[in-house]
């Protein structure tokens, strides 16, 4: 289902596709949360359908398999081990050359398009630059900084928002509190929240978030430290946190200018690190950050 907040930008693909005007290469762009997989899968069920251009019918048999996901004419390529490889981008060269099982589009989507290896990336430029008929790529990127200014240059670019009163009414339909202070940080992601519910990891959020107001950090490095073992995501929950405490410290006067850009770039260092670095002693790293956040 398509969120409402993305309704405008769907009925705008879907207007272009009618008109074969569609571009071969759609890049979309948005937060986790956004529900770009959502607008991205239901394009290409659109395109898929034997029955209705541009519209999926939900009954004909594309429709059928596209619901079952079996689909042989569609194609989801995902990172392995944090990257998408040059020979999974060759996956979708042989993808696109052979033709399609019921004589109509063939549509593969990328998602987390910024883990593109630099080859990964090469590679993909020759399906973009040569586009097969009725074949379409869709990428999708939080940054478009992250990719190549050749894969860029190469896409129709869209990029995807949130509007906040649609999202405050979706995440209330969930019967979470949109006067929570911890649900301000995420209403621009309201489908995370709606996954964490699913998930029942809300109650665990709300605590992390009332340890995070309180003083005394450095004493909750143990409870910290099992939480992100247990779910390494809740490390940038933990970030966001923070980072919405520094700034109403700020705005309060009760840190001064210095002291804020100080915690606020131990703790994205903090963040960067744990990204970035391959085997990185997490209680370590965490203990010398709480150290930073208490004494700075």
């Amino acid at each position: 289902m398509i969120p409402t907040w993305l309704q405008i930008d769907y009925q705008r693909l879907v207007a272009l596709g009618a008109n074969k005007q569609l571009h071969h290469g759609l890049l979309l762009l948005g937060n986790q949360g956004v529900g770009s997989f959502d607008l991205a899968q239901q394009l290409a069920f659109d395109l898929l359908c034997l029955t209705n251009p541009m519209q999926a019918c939900g009954h004909c048999k594309a429709c059928l398999l596209n619901q079952s996901q079996t689909h042989p004419d569609y194609l989801l390529i995902t990172p392995e081990k944090d990257t998408i490889s040059v020979e999974q981008v060759r996956a979708i060269s042989d993808f696109f050359v052979t033709s399609a099982s019921y004589q109509g589009n063939k549509v593969v989507i990328i998602k987390n398009a910024e883990s593109l290896t630099l080859s990964a990336s090469n590679a993909l430029l020759k399906t973009l630059e040569e586009p097969n008929s009725n074949r379409y790529l869709m990428l999708l990127a939080q940054n478009s900084a992250a990719l190549p200014a050749t894969i860029l240059s190469r896409c129709f670019k869209v990029q995807l928002s949130v509007d906040l009163e649609l999202a405050k009414s979706f995440i209330s339909s969930l019967g979470i509190d949109i006067n929570a202070p911890w649900v301000r940080a995420f209403l621009h992601r309201p489908q995370t929240l709606a996954l964490w519910q699913q998930q029942e990891q809300i109650n665990v959020i709300e605590d992390l978030y009332t340890m995070m107001m309180q003083s005394g950090m450095q004493t909750r490095h143990k409870q910290l430290l099992e939480l992100f073992n247990q779910n390494p995501d809740y490390i940038d929950i933990f970030v966001q946190f923070y980072a919405q405490k520094l700034q109403t410290e700020l705005l309060s006067n009760t840190l001064d200018i210095k002291r804020y850009q100080e915690k606020s770039q131990a703790l994205l260092s903090f963040a960067d690190k744990f990204k970035e670095v391959k085997g990185l002693n997490l209680s370590l790293q965490l203990n010398q950050l709480l150290k930073k956040l208490s004494y700075l």
